[in-house]
């Protein structure tokens, strides 16, 4: 399964304590393929600064991407089909030129594209990606 996760979705997931762990655990384990271009690496990278620091950035970026279980995407074409935040387009194209199964995003504007009749994006939100790691 081919999944691209929104930075605020990955940052919720990543604590030890975290209800949503089970997420980041899965990528742990190779239980799905993480999705990734460069300019989402780059938002985590600077989201996981502010939070973590550069130490456990570069951590957490290393792994991620020596992972035999993350592709890194290029971006050949910009659909722009995200309305009103331009910059969550980046999770969008990610998810088509991927061809991923699930974007993961809490976003409402993210959310609104399970609407489209074309391209079809199946949006889903962390709490339901959650509990369908939990049944694989």
């Amino acid at each position: 399964m081919k999944v691209v996760l929104d930075t605020n979705c990955l940052l919720s997931c990543i604590g030890k304590r975290s209800s949503y762990r089970n997420v980041f655990d899965a990528f742990i384990e190779g239980r799905y393929e993480l999705c990734v271009s460069t300019e989402i690496l780059l938002e985590y990278e600077e989201k996981f600064m502010e939070f973590w620091g550069e130490a456990v950035t570069h951590n957490l970026l290393g792994f991620m991407l020596t992972a035999p279980n993350a592709s890194m995407q290029d971006i050949f074409y910009f659909f722009n089909l995200v309305q009103g935040d331009v910059d969550d387009n980046k999770f969008a194209d990610t998810y088509i030129a991927s061809i991923a199964d699930i974007l993961v995003s809490n976003d409402k504007k993210l959310l609104a594209l399970n609407d489209l009749v074309f391209p079809p994006i199946k949006v889903m939100r962390l709490e339901e990606f959650s509990e369908l790691l939990k049944t694989l």
